[in-house]
């Protein structure tokens, strides 16, 4: 399949998995498939941990041609400042600098400048490369969250949002498990001419082998502790936590069926009937809001990251409804893991993160 017959099979989605090798030829086929609609006619937000800013852009004026519209960059080093960046690319074209080892950096600027373009007729795009460096700083649970609320928020705004994968450095598990969140998944070849699109889900991809009818009843005794690790395992327990995270609630809910006599479970019930259930139990609810995928410290760090890195503790409970001594019962934990600090100002505490201190609050002995 050709550029041309991709770009009509994939029109319609928002989030789309690329499976390519890092390597030239793997990173001109990523380029070419972003630039499937015209540069002119596009605003591009991307996020790259490999390639600086000036280097990605030197590649795609030399495969492609013309920048798109406007053009930032996530830069996801936290080796340079963003200012040092800026000097090397063009006028119109800006550089965040973030932590690679906490997601939420990536989030905040991306979200406003999907925000900036909502009124633009352009086409917004967002492009990450690559995922496989991004496994390589954060553990796959975090990642996953991460990369539902990502593709959440790329969908929300109405944009396209490409992401590229090694396949080759991967376990099958561990792309089949990040499938899920895609619309779509693309497969370049070595060479970089073919593409080739596939199912969000293989089951078959699972376990990597496709066993032989003799070896899958002989294993059976052992297919119960297999499911239960891997990437597989990690995605049910959290899908399993948001439904059970108001467990008092699904307790009394369960006490008061009981003591109202229902015999709902001793109903007949029709093929039919019982598949429409499974469904509804089962699903997890498209209108998820992005922070119920967040740790409570994720949070925190998110709001302290849109407020500049320095907030009110008082401004921290307005912001989460929390009570009071459950805000500082969590800052205290975040304080202890130098994550944040707090610093006495009048009645009231102010709370930054590590980095964004102001210098008035440094001891003149440290280094």
């Amino acid at each position: 399949m050709n550029i041309r017959d991709l770009e009509q099979e994939i029109q319609d989605a928002s989030n789309v998995l690329v499976l390519a090798p890092l390597t030239p030829t793997g990173n001109q086929a990523c380029m070419e498939l972003i630039a499937s609609a015209s540069p002119e006619e596009t605003n591009l937000a991307a996020v790259t941990y490999m390639q600086p800013p000036n280097q990605w852009i030197d590649d795609w004026r030399e495969n492609i041609g013309t920048l798109p519209h406007e053009t930032e960059f996530i830069h996801a080093s936290g080796m340079a400042e963003s200012e040092s960046y800026d000097e090397t690319t063009p006028k119109n074209v800006t550089t965040a600098v973030v932590d690679p080892t906490d997601p939420m950096e990536i989030i905040v600027p991306l979200s406003e400048h999907l925000e900036k373009w909502t009124n633009d007729d352009r086409q917004p795009v967002v492009a990450v490369q690559t995922l496989t460096v991004l496994l390589e700083y954060i553990d796959f649970d975090t990642a996953f969250r991460y990369l539902h609320i990502l593709t959440h928020r790329v969908q929300a705004a109405g944009a396209v949002g490409y992401y590229q994968i090694d396949p080759d450095v991967h376990d099958p598990e561990t792309i089949n498990t990040l499938k899920t969140l895609f619309d779509t998944v693309v497969e370049v070849s070595d060479d970089g001419t073919e593409w080739t699109t596939m199912p969000t889900y293989d089951p078959d991809a699972s376990t990597g082998d496709e066993a032989t009818d003799d070896e899958a009843t002989d294993d059976e005794a052992t297919d119960q502790t297999t499911a239960s690790s891997g990437p597989l395992s990690s995605l049910a327990t959290m899908v399993s936590d948001l439904f059970s995270s108001d467990g008092d609630a699904s307790t009394e809910s369960t006490t008061e069926r009981t003591e109202t006599g229902s015999d709902e479970s001793t109903t007949p019930e029709t093929d039919g009937e019982s598949r429409e259930r499974t469904t509804t139990e089962t699903t997890v609810p498209e209108n998820l809001a992005d922070e119920e995928m967040l740790t409570d410290e994720e949070r925190i760090r998110s709001l302290l990251i849109q407020y500049g890195g320095r907030m009110k503790q008082a401004d921290i409970t307005a912001e989460t409804s929390w009570s009071k001594s459950t805000v500082s019962r969590k800052l205290s934990k975040m304080e202890e893991a130098d994550e944040i600090t707090r610093i006495q100002v009048g009645r009231g505490n102010l709370v930054f993160l590590n980095g964004s201190e102001p210098e008035a609050s440094k001891s003149p002995f440290e280094a």
